[in-house]
Formats: structure tokens, sequence, C-alpha cells
């Protein structure tokens, strides 16, 4: 059967359709009417073939469109499609007995069936656009409507419509390959439970699934279960505890009374919070789960300590079941048919069956989350938060085991704990494990690491002894398609710096790739976005890709009613790449490569904090260095040709102050000069703060800039500077005299800076 992604745009007088063979992209089918021009009737007979149709939002939108255009026999096509179109749009329909007629037909009315890419990713649910979507695939052309839905257009721009369409159609056509994995899992999974979970959601296709399981292991009529709840005004946290947790200190005790004692309420969510302090980890507790404070750190193992991993094996599932959390209006029984999924999908895991096997995966996991869901028939919060609240005192109860007989906990959240271990001491970790085991009846599996680099809890890189990394956070190489798109260079540059030993620089420089320097900006509908580049103002469209150049325009934001505006990624200068051309050459972007080694040692400073001393050799730019591994400190910058005061001096000022823009880009140093001069890299007058770069120590860093001191002498990007004086404060230091030159000098004997 032959698969079209698809797309419809629906003006006052034009409409569109357009359709492109997913397996063969020269087969484009395009349709519209306006104009004097009609072919829908060639639609209507394109319409009658068996075919899957594979759209964005079609369930909801281009779906009804098409069989209101088949059903259609009226004189006024256009206009009634447009008034469709409107209510198709509007909230206030959702319930008007034709549209629900147009979007849940029943029986096997058309031929052809479709799948909703936007409601398989739950990016209904996510507000997430075609056009963001379009940023984070990396699509050549980011195109808004060239008109507004609302007007009647002009025949010469009927083209452009048409153009769009195809675009947005073509689109749909790379998110269709690039989740087709998950499309094959929904269709394998399909036949095997005989219910259609084609354009089913992670969250919906566990709903089915649960269903037809139980409603066949339980011969009842599932019309009839989907009218079960069990709920909760309140629930006191004591009945919800599992019996196997005890704890031995006092401080953990009192925690244990102090949560049992607390009853949560339905109105605000069963919410309720506790912070505590213990094996040297601050640990929160709630509603959300268990998880550490994690100050910024590296962990490496060596041959005295082991920095390992230890999960719950399908922790909360087990907690349901060997402690019988099912929900009240259903029984014991629950518990039964939950076992049998469990073993279902060990077989399917053990047969090979990945297909049912991460099925099943999902199904089981979305179990106690839905325990807290009225929409759904298994709502019961007191077990949601039975399964929860014994969840979290469980690993706390493993945690403090551990930490009274000597073992390192370095950080925990919901199923895990990492720990620091001396190897002489690897048999007491495992027996406290083993121990732990046999007290809550679950199993624990273990991960060794060579590294563990983390910035907190929810942002980290961890390397197994195999070599494999896995990433989460601020340090994920791969785009997320349920986040903005914001500069995927970053997290490269960290995985090379902290796992292949790379400096930034480096990376920056080696990546020809501009996609990846790239960000997204979409425009809420109460601003307009504006590329101000001297005199000239650009009006942009609300969704753009840009990314940080040396020669550019600045990125503003006007508000429609106030006209006031807000800067975006003030001081730095930006290119729009909405259209992107493979035949650029890479150099001509103008990449500044300055704005992005700085968003990469933002996290590399707070996991390696720098010396605060003002230009002292260790504060070196890590943008450019290698990581030691062991022996004497390496100079670790270079330098080419002469770059002695002297040869400088000899230059015209314009070729002077070119040199001294290429030293600082190149990391190079000059020869016996004084640590006082220092190149202006950047400055952000609103915070008073500069980015500096020492021509003698070939380092960069951040630094206060006094109030007084640039009134009297304001400075800018490009300049050089001479500190006479600076003062240390509570956050780093201020330079508080300078004097702006063209000029430098040799180093004199007085190399202290004064304070």
């Amino acid at each position: 059967m032959t698969s079209y992604a698809y797309d419809i745009e629906c003006l006052k007088n034009f409409f569109s359709a357009t359709f492109v063979n997913v397996d063969d992209q020269q087969e484009m089918h395009v349709f519209y009417c306006g104009f004097s021009y009609d072919n829908l009737t060639e639609m209507k007979s394109f319409l009658k073939q068996e075919m899957t149709l594979i759209g964005y939002n079609n369930h909801s939108y281009d779906d009804p469109m098409l069989r209101f255009i088949i059903k259609y026999k009226g004189e006024n096509l256009l206009e009634e499609l447009y008034n469709l179109s409107g209510r198709l749009v509007n909230d206030m329909y959702r319930q008007d007995n034709e549209l629900l007629e147009l979007r849940y037909p029943k029986g096997n009315m058309y031929p052809w069936r479709s799948i909703d890419l936007m409601r398989i990713l739950a990016f209904d649910k996510l507000g997430i656009s075609l056009k963001q979507t379009a940023i984070n695939l990396k699509w050549d052309k980011i195109q808004d409507m060239p008109v507004e839905h609302g007007d009647k257009i002009k025949e010469e721009q009927a083209k452009g419509v048409l153009g769009y369409n195809s675009n947005d159609t073509l689109i749909t056509n790379k998110l269709y390959y690039t989740i087709l994995p998950l499309i094959e899992m929904r269709r394998e999974l399909s036949k095997v439970y005989h219910v259609d979970l084609t354009s089913a959601s992670d969250s919906r296709m566990a709903n089915l699934i649960l269903e037809n399981i139980y409603a066949n292991e339980m011969k009842m009529d599932i019309r009839t279960i989907r009218d079960m709840r069990t709920p909760r005004d309140r629930v006191l946290l004591g009945n919800c505890i599992a019996k196997f947790i005890k704890f031995q200190t006092p401080q953990l005790q009192e925690l244990y009374q102090r949560i049992s004692s607390t009853i949560v309420h339905n109105y605000n969510g069963y919410k309720y919070s506790e912070k505590v302090y213990f094996a040297n980890c601050t640990f929160n507790l709630g509603i959300g789960g268990l998880h550490t404070e994690d100050e910024s750190g590296k962990f490496a193992s060596d041959e005295t300590y082991l920095i390992q991993d230890m999960d719950v094996a399908s922790y909360y599932p087990n907690l349901v079941i060997n402690n019988k959390f099912y929900p009240k209006h259903l029984g014991e029984d629950f518990i039964t048919v939950l076992k049998k999924i469990t073993a279902e999908r060990m077989e399917a895991k053990r047969s090979g069956n990945k297909v049912k096997a991460d099925g099943l995966k999902i199904t089981i996991n979305s179990i106690f989350g839905k325990m807290g869901s009225n929409t759904f028939w298994l709502e019961d919060e007191k077990q949601m938060l039975s399964t929860t609240v014994s969840g979290q005192l469980g690993l706390l109860m493993l945690v403090e085991d551990l930490f009274l007989n000597g073992i390192e906990v370095i950080s925990a959240n919901t199923d895990g704990v990492v720990c620091k271990i001396k190897r002489d001491m690897l048999d007491v970790y495992y027996e406290v494990a083993h121990r732990w085991e046999q007290a809550a009846n679950l199993e624990l599996e273990y991960t060794p690491y060579k590294l563990y680099v983390r910035r907190d809890v929810n942002s980290y890189i961890t390397e197994k002894e195999d070599g494999s990394t896995k990433e989460k956070g601020a340090f994920l190489k791969e785009v997320d398609l349920k986040k903005a798109y914001h500069m995927p260079i970053v997290a490269k540059c960290l995985h090379n710096y902290f796992i292949n030993n790379i400096p930034v620089r480096k990376t920056l420089e080696d990546c020809h790739d501009i996609m990846e320097f790239c960000i997204s900006q979409k425009t809420g509908t109460d601003f307009v976005s504006e590329l101000h580049t001297g005199k000239e103002i650009e009006i942009l469209q609300k969704t753009n890709r840009f990314y940080i150049t040396k020669k550019g325009g600045s990125f503003l934001k006007r508000h429609r009613y106030n006209d006031r505006l807000i800067g975006l990624h003030v001081g730095r200068m930006v290119r729009i790449l909405n259209d992107y051309n493979h035949d650029t050459p890479f150099e001509e972007y103008q990449v500044d490569y300055s704005f992005y080694e700085k968003e990469v040692m933002k996290t590399i400073d707070a996991i390696e904090p720098p010396q605060k001393a003002l230009f002292d050799m260790h504060d070196l730019d890590r943008g450019k260095i290698t990581k030691a591994t062991s022996g004497s400190p390496t100079q670790h910058f270079y330098n080419e040709g002469n770059l002695s005061v002297t040869a400088l001096n000899k230059l015209g000022r314009i070729q002077f102050m070119k040199k001294i823009e290429s030293i600082a880009e190149n990391y190079q140093a000059i020869e016996n000069i004084s640590p006082r001069y220092v190149y202006v890299r950047d400055f952000d007058a609103r915070n008073m703060t500069a980015d500096v770069y020492c021509l003698a120590k070939a380092a960069n860093q951040q630094i206060g800039i006094n109030r007084s001191a640039y009134r009297k002498s304001k400075i800018e990007p490009g300049m050089i500077i001479y500190c006479n004086k600076f003062t240390k404060l509570e956050y780093g230091h201020e330079i508080t005299d300078y004097r702006i030159t063209e000029k430098i000098e040799a180093e004199t004997p007085d190399l202290g800076l004064t304070e």
C-alpha cells in the first residue's frame, strides 16, 4: 500500500493540498482551487485508492477537510471550506456534531487511512509546531505562511502559498522517516493486541494495551472498566509506606515519623515536600520523586576508587506488585494481571521480540502515574502515593546503610544511587546491596563508570568501562525533538573536552556544519521579531533560526501595542538562517567562536572552577587547554611569527590593532609583556562585566569593571586596556583603574597588580 505525506492550506479565496510519495519524492501531487482553476475533482479520484496518508495534526484538521470535500455536493466549495477551516481551529466548536462526524467517522467509509505524527509524539499536548520541528530536523527552509490566513490573496501570491504548502509536506515526510521506528512499533503492536495504535502517543498506547489485556484477562467489558475510579479527597502518608522500610539513625527515623503524620489533599494535587541533609548529601523528597542537590563535579574511577551506579530494576512496577498497591476498585486481581504483563514482557525480551518488549515496558512504567490521573480508570491517589513515598524512603534506607558502612554516596535520583567506593570495600558495598535486596524483595543492577561528570543531578555525562557514554541535559548531543533548538555544538564541545580530551576551541573550529551553531526563536503573538542592521530594520517571521556571528545585526522583539523593544543576545551580532544554501562556504558565515566558547566554558567552569587570581597561569582559558593526565604542567598556547613588543610596536596603528585581534583569536601570547595588558573581547554595559584576554598569558577571564572608572573612560570590544588597579570582591574581581592604549611596553620588574 502506497503512503503519502500530505498537507492542506485554506484561505478565503484559495485552497491547496499537496501529497508526496514517502518512498519516491519525485511523485508529488498538487491540487488547488482558486482564480478560475479547480482540479479538486481529480483529487477526489486520487483519494479513492487504498493508501496511507501521513500528516501533522491531520486527525484534527486535514483529514476532516478531505472528508468534507469527498462528500460535498454544493456549488460554493471554496467558501464552505474556508468556513469549515475556521471552525476546525476554534475550540468553541469541539463538540460540534458535524465536526465530530468528520473527525471520527463511523465504519470504513473511506479507502484511505491516516497517521498523525503530531499525536504519536504528543506534540499536540506540548504545543510544538511543525516549524519548530523543522528546525530540530535541520530542515533547509524554515518558512511561515507568506500571507495571513484570514486574507484574500492576489493571483500572483498563489505560487508562494503553493511553495509553502509543498515545503510543509516535505517536512512532514522527513519527520515520518525520522520517527519510523516508532511508527513500525505501533503497527506491529496493533496486530498483537488487535487495537489501532497507529497514531497513539506513548501514553495513549499504554492505555489501550492495558485496557485490552485487562479486559481479556478479567473477561470484562472495557466500557465498564473505563467508568471505574477510587478518588481520594485526602490521604495520610503513613498509610502509604511499605512495611519493609526501617531506618537506623535518629535523623531518618524522625523524617519517617514526620512523613507518616503528613496528610495531603486533592485540592493542591497531593503535594508534600521534605528536605534532609544526610550522608553528606541534601535529599529532596516530594510527589515528583527523590533526588539529591548535586554540586557540579567530576569523578573518575582509578586504582583506589570505583565510581558505580546501582539502579533498582523496574522499581515502581515491582513496588506495586510486591506491596499490593492495587487500586481499591479493581481489587487484588489487578496485581495478578500486572504480574502476567511483567512476565510477558520478560519473555518477549528473552525471545528477542523487541517490539512487544518495548511496548509492554511503556505500558508497565505508565501504571503508577495513571493511578494519579482522574481521567483514567486506574485512579486511586493513595496507591500512586504509596508507590512514590515507598520508593523514596526505600532508596533512603539503602543510602543510610551504605553510609553507615563507610560507602560514600555522591548522587541519588528516583531509582538509583551513585557511589564512590574504595576498592578494598567492594565486598562491604555488595553486602549492603544484597541485604537491601532481600529486605525489599527487589533487584539491583550495577553500572561501573570510568568517568562521571555532572553540572547538576539532571545534567551529566557518564563514560562506561567499554567507552560508551550516556548524556543528559546540557551534555545531550542529539537534538531533542521536544525542545527548542539550541546550538548542539555546545554539547559536542563538552563531550569532546571531558571524554576525548579535545580542547573546546578545536572542536569549534573543526566543525563546518553551520546548523550545529544555530538557535531557534519563536515569537509570541504580542511581539514582532526584528533584525536591526545599521539603520535598516528587517521584519522577521514568527519562528526563526539564527546563529551568532562577527558581522550581522541585532535581534530584537518589539511589542505590538506599546512598542517596547527587548533584545536577544544583547551585545552580540546575529544572522538569520531560515534559508540554508548547501553551497555556501562555511567561512562566509563568520561564526563568532568566542560566544560559543563562552557558553561551553560556563559549564566547564562550574565543574572545574578556575582560580580566582587575575591572569594567574592556572586561569588559562581552558577552551585551549588539553587536560593534563600526569606530570608537570605544559604550555597551552602557541606563538606564530615575531610577537615581541618591539616588532609589534613597529606596525602602523591599523595593522597593530588587527594583529592584536588575531593574537587573541588564535590564543597566542606576546613575549616579555606586562600581564596588565588585556584585550577586551566583549563588554556587557548592563552588568558592567568584560571578557578580557591577557596578552602575556594567553588567558581569558570575565571580570567586573568599576562604574566610576567606566564613566571616566568608556571601553568597547576590540580595545586594549592597561590595568592599573583592581579590587577583589565577594563574587570575583573588578578593575577600578585602567587606561586605554594603542601601544604596548615591555614587562617591568613589578609584576603584581595592586589591590
